[in-house]
């Protein structure tokens, strides 16, 4: 009997910590093999053979295409599976893995659902992956 999946998954890009509701997540793989799409428009810059399947993918690494570093968050979307390259997942959290807060996410970028606490107190930003993907508008 399967039900809606909850938690999160946290991660770091360009030095910031953020979540991903564990729901959106199919999976997460190293990055690596990733190629870059030259004249690709973004946001699929990239294709990842995932299993003889291609995944096409948005890469928000710090240092994109720079070598196998990173980690890809496989997403199902209802327009197929997409791969969102981050710097590194951090680890993946159940429902009460993260802290609410009173901060709201009035102000920031129009993906950010959320402001929550991980364990050490540090702000994490709560996001929609398919939006922050550049997939859909938030």
């Amino acid at each position: 009997m399967g039900g809606v999946v909850s938690g999160y998954v946290t991660f770091l890009t360009g030095g910031r910590a953020f979540a991903g509701r564990l729901g959106e997540v199919r999976e997460v793989v190293r990055a690596v093999g990733i190629e870059e799409l030259t004249g690709a428009r973004a946001p699929i810059t990239g294709l990842l053979i995932l299993r003889a399947s291609p995944v096409p993918v948005v890469d928000l690494r710090s240092e994109p295409y720079a070598g196998d570093t990173g980690d890809v968050l496989v997403l199902q979307t209802l327009e197929g599976v997409l791969g969102l390259a981050v710097d590194k997942v951090v680890a993946v959290l159940g429902p009460d893995g993260l802290t609410a807060t009173d901060q709201t996410a009035a102000g920031l970028p129009s993906y950010v659902l959320e402001v929550r606490r991980d364990a050490a107190g540090e702000p994490v930003l709560v996001v929609s992956l398919p939006a922050l993907a550049g997939l859909i508008p938030a």
